[in-house]
């Protein structure tokens, strides 16, 4: 269960390096968010997570005897409900996707502003609280009917989850998942779903890419962009491309549906 609105975010920071968690533990703690321990490597970690339930770990790539790809699959696999981000100096183009396909959900490059971490907890915090409140609505519970079956593609795990979860409550039911566009593609070749749900900006292949050879390869597949921003630009780009619809990040329920409705409303 996430926290309620008035509670505290609690964060687990682990990075070797000193200098780092302290000045992060200071951005994070002037935002109102708990720091509730730092840790210089993976050791005893998954032992505090459990004792210390919280609810966003800031992970570093690189750590004294662990992997940090490993060491974030098996946080994922154990406590599936604490948020991940992975936090690097490495700029190796894959690194993102290995995050991805590994759970995480977020992805810093070091060096970092205040607001670039800020930005990207506060979004995971968003989604965190609407992923609680869906789950716990009577709506999800309910044997809603399947209309359609969808593709939900995007790089964080957490914003997947909320949407399969608001989908499902919309009579949608997500049969697969990806974390780039090239995966997209072939998945929705392979499953021929009704829609697919694509975030624009995600490694190996961006949204607008994996848009248009999507709508090549399957012209009668509906496309929903997911963006953290609605440019004039991207529109009319997308839009040029086949896309039947937005939703624009941070996720919110009712909007999510309202769109939904207007991409599935009989017109289309």
């Amino acid at each position: 269960m996430t926290n309620t609105p008035s509670a505290p975010t609690k964060v687990l920071i682990v990075d070797d390096s000193a200098t780092l968690r302290e000045v992060l533990a200071a951005m994070l703690s002037s935002e109102g968010i708990k720091v509730i321990g730092q840790f210089v490597s993976g050791k005893g970690l998954l032992q505090a997570i459990a004792q210390l339930s919280p609810d966003i770990i800031c992970l570093d790539y690189e750590l004294p005897g662990s992997n940090g790809i490993e060491l974030l699959q098996t946080i994922v696999s154990e406590h599936p409900h604490v948020a991940v981000v992975m936090i690097t100096g490495e700029h190796n183009p894959n690194l993102k996707n290995a995050a991805a396909e590994a759970g995480a959900a977020g992805f810093i490059h070091k060096p970092f502003s205040q607001d670039q971490i800020i930005k990207e907890l506060r979004q995971i915090i968003h989604t965190q609280r609407q992923l609680g409140a869906v789950e716990e609505s009577d709506a999800v519970h309910s044997s809603t009917t399947v209309k359609f079956k969808a593709i939900v593609v995007d790089d964080s795990r957490m914003i997947r989850a909320l949407l399969a979860a608001i989908l499902a409550q919309n009579g949608i039911q997500v049969i697969s998942e990806a974390t780039n566009g090239l995966r997209a593609v072939e998945l929705t070749n392979e499953l021929q779903p009704d829609v697919v749900f694509l975030d624009v900006i995600m490694p190996v292949l961006g949204g607008i890419e994996a848009l248009k050879q999507i709508k090549n390869l399957r012209p009668s597949t509906k496309i929903v962009m997911i963006t953290a921003t609605s440019s004039r630009e991207l529109v009319i780009e997308a839009v040029k491309a086949g896309a039947a619809g937005f939703i624009v990040k941070p996720l919110i329920a009712e909007k999510v549906s309202a769109a939904l409705a207007k991409v599935f409303s009989p017109c289309e």
